[in-house]
């Protein structure tokens, strides 16, 4: 993860040293901060390597930029999402940026190379859909091509025409050699008979023709109408049928996998997206069961467990509708390696599948999830250290396919990083409340110290007339609430205003107007908040400077004594000395030093102290 400063310049520098203002990822950052969003996705190439980064602008408490967030998606979990070994012929899935960065899984032989395609420039150019098209090499290709949504990738997934339409084109072949092998026999035997009915054979396959090439175009809806025959060519009209069919079901079958797929990955993103900017952490964890349920149409549960301090127990801490707050009313908590889905996850540092509830013996059956046929618990892994477990529930057996275990693995990757850094903010703004507070009772303190040297309970002054009872009271008010309050208008035709004087959210008193009621607006009451500000500053800076005076009159005469002290080599005169600078520097008449021989003891009794031996008293 990389944070870098933002500043009106446009630079930004790594935390680590790098400068960053250059890379992709923050000028992409730029580009969709200036459009208003403050989070994107970027593809660039490091060390000759595809990277996805994602961005997330920051800004202080205040609204002033302060920079950007940016993390590197796993490679490895991204790829996993884009292969799929349950294909029996070559697909390849990439993910391409408009700079051509693209991401895929290795390459097998023969796999077609990810490329510019039409499909990739239709999907960067924001359309979705199904297309027929050439590569540059000149294979056809079938290709299903789709934008991710909030990001400048396009998905792309591209197979050859010729290995689709072969699959199908087997399955037609198994059904149909017996009969082209009989129209194969037959053919020397017909020849002068299908010459005679050239005129009655030619337009049924002329027709069969066109479909092939209307198949071979996409086109599944063209009609055959020969099929209804009863001789060879109706059988051979019907089995194109049965072809077409099945080439339409394949087609349909990886647009829906393709769809799913692109569905998963956008929900994974807009989910890591709200974790990464969320910072009050039960609002984070409601919110992101709720975005699972949601997003994933075959989960009707989720919940998360957090580990307590004692790495004991997994307390339920947020989970889904009405049977997710009986739960939490409940306290609901499973011990960690107990026999449970929950349990046995956070024991193992693993994610534990129950695929079908009723033949698991992990799965401890609630009577509030009554629908549960499948259930999964992710564990929440901040390093090797387990913070807490994803536990979803579906109402389908064999619900949680691997792609989909990707998947949720990735997201619960998310809330982990996102569990930490909430936990961070968290006990930083608490810090930051306890500096606060101390600094506060500091500058109360020392405002104490000072009235106490000026022997003096306050400080005032006023001008003009001032009425004691109306600003009084509207001074406690000020001074009780910590802001500026304004009185009711009085007979003079005013209105009284009390700003209270604050220094660091110490309050050290009240400045106390009347202003005329035909003259007072909000303006006038900023400027007496400003110039209440600047009153206390001026004040604080006052007695800072005070008080470093005193400080360097005491060090100047500390230094000086003992100069005079350094200078006597005669104990007599050094104990003179001592006596009468001493009372100079204290301004005291009396002035005893006393020095004991013998040991020291006391008595413990009243704090007084008995040292026998001799004793000698100089004093003035």
């Amino acid at each position: 993860v990389v944070a870098a400063r933002a500043d009106e310049a446009g630079e930004a520098d790594g935390l680590l040293g790098t400068n960053q203002s250059r890379t992709n990822a923050f000028r992409t950052a730029l580009g969709a901060v200036a459009e208003g969003r403050s989070r994107t996705m970027a593809a660039s190439l490091v060390d000759g390597e595809p990277v996805l980064e994602l961005t997330q602008y920051i800004t202080r408490r205040n609204g002033d930029p302060a920079g950007y967030l940016i993390g590197r998606i796993d490679n490895e979990r991204l790829v996993a999402l884009l292969d799929d070994p349950n294909v029996d012929y070559l697909v390849t899935t990439f993910l391409i940026s408009q700079e051509d960065v693209v991401f895929g899984p290795t390459l097998a032989e023969g796999a077609l190379v990810p490329s510019r395609s039409l499909g990739a420039v239709r999907a960067l150019s924001g359309q979705t859909g199904i297309a027929r098209y050439r590569l540059e090499t000149g294979e056809e290709i079938l290709g299903y091509y789709a934008q991710l949504p909030g990001s400048t990738l396009a998905l792309v997934s591209q197979a050859r025409l010729e290995d689709v339409t072969q699959r199908a084109f087997d399955f037609y072949n198994a059904r149909s050699f017996v009969l082209a092998a009989g129209f194969v026999a037959l053919g020397a035997v017909l020849v002068a008979a299908l010459l005679l009915l050239n005129n009655s054979l030619t337009p049924p396959l002329n027709r069969l023709r066109m479909a092939s090439l209307a198949l071979a175009q996409g086109n599944f809806n063209y009609e055959i109408s020969d099929h209804q025959r009863g001789d060879e060519i109706g059988a051979l009209a019907n089995s194109f049928v049965l072809m077409r069919d099945q080439v339409q079901t394949l087609v349909q079958s990886l647009e829906e996998r393709l769809a799913a797929r692109a569905r998963d990955i956008g929900a994974t993103q807009q989910i890591s997206q709200f974790a990464a900017a969320q910072r009050d952490l039960q609002s984070l964890l409601e919110n992101v069961v709720t975005l699972l349920v949601e997003r994933f149409p075959n989960l009707y549960h989720a919940q998360i467990f957090l580990i307590d301090s004692e790495g004991k127990n997994a307390i339920l801490q947020a989970s889904t509708g009405e049977v997710g707050n009986q739960l939490l009313a409940r306290g609901h908590r499973l011990a960690v390696g107990s026999v449970s889905i929950v349990g046995q996850a956070a024991a193992q540092k693993r994610p534990m599948t129950a695929r079908d509830v009723g033949a698991s013996q992990l799965h401890q059956k609630q009577r509030f999830l009554q629908e549960t046929r499948a259930e999964m618990a992710i564990p929440l892994l901040f390093g090797e250290r387990v913070i807490g477990i994803l536990d979803v529930q579906s109402k389908q057996k064999d619900a949680f396919v691997q792609e989909e275990i990707y998947v949720l693995q990735t997201v619960a990757n998310q809330i982990a990083v996102a569990i930490q850094t909430a936990r961070l903010y968290e006990e930083s703004v608490q810090r930051l409340a306890q500096i606060e507070n101390t600094n506060r009772q500091a500058t109360l303190q020392a405002w104490e110290t000072y009235m106490q040297d000026q022997q003096k309970d306050g400080l005032s002054s006023s001008v003009g007339l001032v009425s004691n009872e109306d600003l009084s009271t509207l001074r406690r008010a000020a001074l009780t609430n910590r802001q500026a309050v304004v009185g009711e208008l009085t007979e003079r035709e005013t209105l009284p205003i009390a700003v209270p004087i604050q220094i660091g959210g110490a309050v050290l008193g009240a400045v106390e107007w009347e202003i005329p009621a035909k003259d007072f607006n909000e303006n006038k009451l900023e400027l007496a908040k400003e110039l209440a500000n600047r009153l206390a500053i001026g004040l604080e800076n006052a007695r800072l400077f005070q008080e470093s005076q005193r400080a360097a009159e005491r060090e100047r005469m500390v230094n000086s004594i003992a100069a005079r002290l350094a200078s006597q080599t005669n104990i007599s005169e050094i104990l003179q000395t001592a006596v009468r600078e001493v009372g100079q520097a204290l301004r005291t008449p009396q002035v005893s030093i006393r020095l004991h021989g013998g040991k020291y003891t006391a008595n413990g009794s009243n704090g007084s102290h008995k040292i026998p031996g001799e004793k000698t008293e100089i004093g003035e």
